[in-house]
């Protein structure tokens, strides 16, 4: 299997197949292509986990200038604008007085929000860029682990996080695109569509879902809950997206969130309805699948999502692949580097993946010694 380091769009790493013909219909906005020009290949950034620290906050303009220079029809980031032990500073806002997490996390002349440095990032993006969370920017902010013990309610940042990044109907970057919103509560939660492909975002994020544990980081009780409300708005979403998809005849559906729901170093209790409801979805699609999520920072293109069966059709131990439903994960924390999804629907595959290695983030290699 090839996977091309730079962006090619004549010699890309075939992954899926495809079977329906017919095209979306759901007008895509500025910067990407009409939804009606269904032999035009579209380009897609991806990114995600970044920055992280101050090595990452040194590689990150790089990152953003390359996705510029190669004039993506739009980008996603999949979550994670800082990493898990930095404060998650805010500017004073209002917040809910009986939340009981001590808010020690109050930005200043030296710590300034962090919500507001990563939508100017993403502002400098020329054109449309989709925002979706991850856990180091709400879930995690109330970790006992957090550096000097500023803490902040993962709720109470959540909610901000929500007020500054989805005022409107439309994507941040300089040219922005329409999207459509879940609702009020859950504005995050998007989908749009363009060329063949209808897209959904979700907010699914690491730490198992926001789902605490024992109090162990933050109130249970408040994770539980917040899990709860949210894990029903994501699997309606997932639903909702998927029969769009069939009503405008869509040859592919990509679905992205920050979670890598097959880590095998984390825990992933809480991701199983998630799972389940895309395999559901998935198998009643004519068309293919394709999942993009961050999380686990190291670039992966495999097919993790399996049905249910004890002895597959082999006759095997163990279930059947699901084999029109592929899983991108992208680059992050100590990899500054991005991955761009071509949709070409003059291609039998529709999708592929490529992986943009940043030369200047590139370390110095330590050789072996003796």
């Amino acid at each position: 299997m090839h996977i091309n380091p730079t962006r090619r769009r004549t010699a890309a790493l075939s992954l899926l197949a495809v079977s329906a013909l017919a095209g979306v219909t759901l007008a895509s906005g500025s910067g990407a292509a009409d939804a009606h020009d269904y032999h035009r290949p579209i380009e897609i950034g991806v990114f995600g986990d970044m920055p992280y620290g101050d090595y990452g906050r040194a590689h990150f303009p790089a990152v953003l200038s390359d996705i510029n220079r190669n004039n993506v029809d739009f980008s996603v980031f999949v979550g994670d604008t800082k990493n898990g032990s930095e404060p998650c500073f805010a500017d004073a806002h209002e917040s809910d007085p009986a939340n009981p997490t001590p808010e020690n996390a109050i930005a200043d002349a030296t710590h300034p929000d962090v919500y507001k440095a990563a939508l100017r990032a993403f502002n400098s993006l020329a054109r449309p860029v989709v925002y979706l969370p991850g856990d180091n920017e709400w879930t995690d902010c109330d970790r006992t682990s957090i550096k000097d013990g500023q803490s902040a309610d993962s709720n109470d940042r959540l909610a901000y996080l929500r007020s500054l990044s989805y005022p409107t109907n439309k994507s941040l970057g300089r040219h922005t695109m329409p999207l459509v919103r879940q609702s009020k509560a859950y504005p995050e939660n998007v989908r749009w569509a363009d060329g063949p492909v209808t897209f959904i975002g979700l907010n699914v994020p690491g730490s198992d879902n926001n789902f605490s544990l024992g109090g162990k980081e933050g109130p249970a009780a408040e994770g539980q809950a917040e899990y709860a409300a949210r894990n029903a708005a994501n699997l309606e979403w997932i639903r909702k997206g998927f029969a769009e998809a069939k009503a405008n005849h869509s040859r592919g559906v990509a679905v992205f969130l920050q979670a890598d729901m097959w880590d095998p170093s984390a825990t992933l209790t809480h991701y199983a309805d998630t799972k389940k409801e895309l395999f559901t979805q998935t198998t009643a699609f004519k068309g293919q699948v394709l999942l993009v999520d961050g999380d686990s920072h190291h670039f992966v293109v495999d097919k993790p999502l399996t049905d249910y069966a004890a002895t597959n059709a082999a006759g095997l131990a163990g279930p059947n692949t699901v084999e029109n439903f592929t899983r991108t994960t992208g680059f992050g924390e100590d990899q500054n580097h991005w991955t761009s999804i071509t949709v070409d629907p003059r291609d039998q595959n529709l999708f592929s993946v490529h992986q943009h290695v940043i030369a200047a983030n590139v370390p110095h290699y330590t050789a072996p010694t003796g």
